[in-house]
C-alpha cells in the first residue's frame, strides 16, 4: 500500500476489520490478519487505534451505520429502484 492519509488508513482498516471479523469472530481475528488484508505493518494499525478492541467497535459501529443507511431506503421522490445512493 503507498502512501496514504491516516482517515484513509482507518477506513481501510476498518473495512478489512469487518471482513475479518465476519470470516474467524472476535477470538479468531487477529490485528496482524487485519493489517495483513490492508498491506500495512501492524505497528501502523496500532497507530491508528489502540488495540483490538477499539477496531471491533468502529467495524461495530461502521456496519450499524451501512445498515440504518441502507433501512432507510430510497430518498423521497427517488424514481430508481437500486435502492438510495450513499454520500
Amino acid at each position: 500500500m503507498g502512501r496514504i492519509s491516516a482517515q484513509e488508513g482507518r477506513e481501510a482498516v476498518i473495512r478489512a476489520a469487518i471482513a475479518e471479523f465476519a470470516r474467524t469472530g472476535y477470538h479468531g481475528t487477529s490485528t496482524a490478519a487485519i493489517a495483513n488484508r490492508v498491506g500495512v505493518t501492524q505497528p501502523y494499525v496500532f497507530r491508528l487505534f489502540p488495540d483490538k478492541r477499539a477496531i471491533f467497535v468502529a467495524a461495530l459501529v461502521r456496519s450499524m451505520d451501512d445498515t440504518a443507511w441502507l433501512s432507510r431506503g430510497p430518498p423521497a421522490g427517488s424514481r430508481g429502484t437500486s435502492g438510495p445512493s450513499r454520500p
